[in-house]
């Protein structure tokens, strides 16, 4: 007996093609992107011309003050920085008239410019002190522990302050920070100016001689001179230059001692 073949299976008609769900959902996606974008574009752009008109209607300087006691008036500093009631609080360069304040007054140490909202500019400075009078031949010059020349004055206002000799600036200017061709010895002498005045005693040092290097000496409340040596352990120094003047009475005068960095001497003239 013949087996029977299998009937044949009518053909499937063909299916459109359709793209898959998610492609389709990108194509939709990728239509509606376009206006999508260039909306959130001129959104952007109307805002930031809203805050722009925004800070130019609104935010003008309308107060102006100076914070800080100088030799130089509030209104001085206040012409000198060139910021005028009714300018854009924003539009201000800070460093530009920070600039211009510092210019020609050797005196001011700091100048900081500071907006404070909604309508006012703050100038806020601080002052040079000045500690020594660096002797340059004939002349004096004041500075500052930093080392700025502030002015030159006669030997007689010289006196009132430290006296320093054996070094000379490269250049003798107000206003600016001395520099010395031997800058070991620049060092060595801001080291002890900035060491004394944290220590409390820089007004009682008369004079620093710093012609050698190795062989610095002070004099010392106009009784003793004070053999430094170098600068080497400088804040022992001044302590063993403490301990000895309170042993000491008040009309002894002579020579001490610091160039041993263990001990110290004293020799009475």
């Amino acid at each position: 007996m013949k087996k029977q073949r299998p009937k044949a299976r009518a053909a499937r008609p063909p299916v459109p093609k359709e793209y898959p769900p998610k492609k389709r959902r990108k194509r939709r996606r990728r239509t509606r992107r376009g206006p999508s974008i260039l909306l959130r574009f001129l959104c952007l752009v109307l805002i930031c011309a809203a805050i722009l008109a925004a800070v130019t209607v609104f935010f003008k300087v309308k107060e102006i003050t100076v914070v800080g006691d100088t030799r130089y008036s509030a209104q001085e500093l206040i012409d000198a920085s060139q910021i005028t009631i009714g300018e854009n609080l924003f539009f201000i360069n800070k460093f530009a008239a920070q600039e211009r304040i510092l210019a020609d007054r050797p005196y001011l140490d700091e100048v900081t410019i500071r907006r404070r909202l909604p309508d006012g500019i703050e100038i806020q400075v601080t002052e040079c002190q000045p500690v020594a009078a660096l002797q340059v031949g004939q002349t004096y010059w004041l500075m500052d522990t930093k080392g700025k020349l502030l002015e030159e004055v006669t030997a007689e206002q010289a006196a009132q302050y430290c006296v320093v000799t054996g070094m000379e600036p490269e250049e003798e200017k107000p206003g600016i920070y001395a520099t010395f061709s031997d800058e070991e010895k620049g060092k060595a002498l801001f080291s002890i100016l900035n060491t004394a005045q944290n220590s409390d005693i820089l007004k009682e040092i008369m004079s620093i001689d710093m012609q050698q290097l190795f062989e610095i000496k002070l004099q010392y409340m106009g009784r003793f001179t004070v053999e430094l040596g170098t600068v080497e352990n400088l804040e022992k120094k001044i302590e063993f230059l403490n301990t000895i003047v309170a042993k000491l009475s008040s009309t002894d005068t002579g020579v001490i001692d610091l160039t041993d960095t263990q001990t110290a001497r004293f020799r009475p003239a």
